[in-house]
């Protein structure tokens, strides 16, 4: 049998295994097998249809009957390779949230951006074979110019009138000048500027940073702050002069473009912006941009973590609280924030968690000193009005949907006004305003509207329906109505809040630690990990929960959704994987019945 080599491929589909192909080495040669390296990109049939498949193991020893193993279609496809630590994080996250690599490889990247990767691989061949034929031109160019230039050199070692010389001269000059541009142009091709003087200006001009060795503590560092731009600042400048890049995870993409005009003094063309309503073009061009080697800060929603990083120098991550930064839609189902950490460890790098109000799981791992707090000032926040929405109707003190205290302070509020409804409509809403306060102009906004846009700059924040903050079926419920009002405090503007529940707990905290002694008293997170299995049939979660309890695992079963609850100690992993053969091996029985897996749910 003819040479071989045996490689293991990531391919993006839903595998439990890595398939095995092979490279005809009397066809590549031995060019082929120094060719492929872990982490190229090549193409393959599977199924019969064509992918491109990452290189995860090279020299592998088949595991299935040689005749059936397949060969690859090529290993020329134009794409640069994947770099060993994108590669590691999709094992993490492939692990911990109970999918497949490959599933992770295709969020990572899916069918549009490699399409484009190969779009703008051709372009870029076409532009390098016309730069070569251009740098070939110029070379001839040169070679003229000096053939010229040793002309003129040689008539005038001989003798001539004043006149003439002063003519020779001249024209010496004008060749030798054209000589000079010429291979100024050939050194761009020849590669000779590593980097334009525009660009090196602006590292130049960076602000005052703080030093990276500094923030390279070995945990986490938890910025609680409402002002935290200034440190964002001083980070990114220390890490960009030390010439790697920084990653800014941002929760919303509306918050991208917020982000980067506060810091555009600052950083100016050294900001990129990545999210998924960009062109594919765009977050091409942003790849390659990272790829190029030159220090950048990247300003991204969460599917940013899969960008191509070499020299990643910081992570930050803002309101790092967010639901937002969970995928629940597909596969892989994985929260940004806790996968930034994990990739701030693949590239040894400081990982910075900013809010105003840090989750529970923050809290909770700055108890255990698995995180750091970064000491900071923190400005005092400004305190609510709460009006009791059951006292005020005994009294006939509501107009519509809203309280005569709540119209009063609208009536008498300065600046800029924020309605944010809750449970009520828009339209009666701009009814009761137009009648009692005609003059006043309010913008009204939805709870989530009012999340995205930060509220600064209103001088009165009117909330009409708290009670809409929470939910009983949700055990976050609290915890995220607290971290909203505290946003809403943090706002430097007058609060005012509507509720029918007056003596609800969230209202008269001034911390969540409450909140965490509950936690703990029921078993829920952060002191357990919780798996949602939600099953298509609306029979199969029967069995499947009997098939799980009699695995010893805890189940509760809210409909179509399995609950199990972890303990989170130091048998959790084990009991994850054992969660996990468990599924497949339940799936493998009963191959027509489809579940979807949730782990750490929002």
């Amino acid at each position: 049998m003819p040479g071989r080599l045996y490689i293991k491929l990531i391919l993006p589909l839903r595998l439990e295994w890595e398939p095995c192909y092979y490279i005809p080495l009397d066809e590549f040669g031995d060019a082929g097998k120094c060719a492929c390296r872990v982490g190229d990109r090549i193409a393959v049939k599977f199924a019969g249809r064509k992918e491109i498949g990452v290189v995860s193991e090279t020299d592998a020893v088949p595991d299935v009957a040689e005749s059936k193993i397949q060969p690859v279609e090529s290993i020329d496809t134009g794409l640069p390779p994947v770099s060993e630590e994108e590669i590691k994080l999709w094992r993490f996250i492939a692990e911990y949230y109970l999918c497949s690599v490959g599933e992770v490889y295709k969020a990572a990247y899916p069918r549009q951006k490699t399409a484009s990767e190969k779009a703008g691989s051709k372009l870029r061949q076409r532009k390098e074979i016309l730069e070569e034929r251009t740098r070939l031109l110029w070379q001839g160019r040169i070679k003229k110019l000096k053939a010229r230039l040793g002309a003129k050199d040689a008539e005038l070692g001989k003798k001539h009138n004043d006149a003439v010389r002063a003519r020779l001269q001249e024209q010496r000059a004008a060749i030798s000048a054209e000589l000079a541009k010429a291979e100024k142009i050939l050194s761009q091709f020849d590669g000779e500027l590593e980097m334009s003087s525009d660009y090196s200006k602006l590292l130049n001009h960076l602000p005052e940073g703080l030093n990276v060795s500094e923030l390279a503590q070995g945990k986490p560092l938890v910025l609680n702050s409402g002002d935290r731009i200034n440190y964002y600042i001083k980070a990114a400048a220390g890490v960009l002069r030390a010439g790697r890049n920084v990653l800014i995870l941002v929760n919303e993409t509306a918050l991208t473009s917020k982000l980067q005009d506060s810091l555009l003094d600052a950083f100016g063309e050294l900001l990129l912006v990545h999210h998924s309503k960009m062109t594919q073009t765009g977050r091409r061009r942003i790849s390659a941009d990272i790829r190029s080697g030159r220090p950048h800060i990247i300003i991204g929603t969460r599917s940013s973590i899969f960008l191509p990083f070499r020299e990643l120098g910081l992570i930050i991550v803002d309101n790092e609280e967010s639901p937002f930064y969970k995928q629940s839609d597909s596969a892989p189902r994985y929260n940004a924030r806790d996968c930034a950490i994990e990739l701030s460890l693949l590239h040894r790098c400081p990982v910075v968690l900013g809010s105003v109000s840090p989750s529970l799981e923050t809290i909770y791992n700055l108890q255990c000193r698995k995180y750091t707090a970064i000491d900071t000032e923190r400005p005092e926040s400004m305190p609510f009005e709460l009006i009791d929405m059951q006292a005020e109707r005994r009294k006939n003190g509501v107009i519509g949907p809203l309280s005569r205290k709540l119209l009063h302070s609208i009536a008498r509020a300065k600046g800029k006004i924020a309605v944010i409804r809750g449970f009520e409509k828009e339209d009666d809403l701009r009814k009761a305003l137009s009648e009692f306060a005609p003059e006043k102009v309010c913008d009204i906004l939805t709870i989530p509207q009012a999340a995205r846009t930060g509220l600064e700059g209103y001088g009165l924040i009117a909330m009409c329906s708290a009670d809409a903050l929470f939910d009983p079926a949700d055990f976050r419920s609290d915890e995220r109505a607290f971290q909203y009002l505290e946003r809403l405090r943090s706002s430097g503007a007058e609060v005012v809040l509507q509720t029918s529940q007056s003596a609800h707990q969230v209202f008269h905290l001034n911390a969540c630690t409450p909140l965490l002694a509950e936690r703990r008293q029921f078993g829920l997170p952060p002191y357990t990990r919780v798996v949602d299995i939600e099953v298509a049939s609306a029979v199969a979660p029967e069995g499947l929960s009997r098939e799980l309890r009699l695995a010893g695992f805890a189940v509760n079963a809210f409909g179509p959704v399995l609950r199990i609850s972890l303990p989170r100690n130091k048998m959790l992993l084990d009991n994850k994987r054992q969660l996990a053969a468990k599924l497949a091996e339940y799936k493998k029985s009963h191959p027509r019945e489809r579940f979807i897996i949730n782990v750490d749910p929002a």
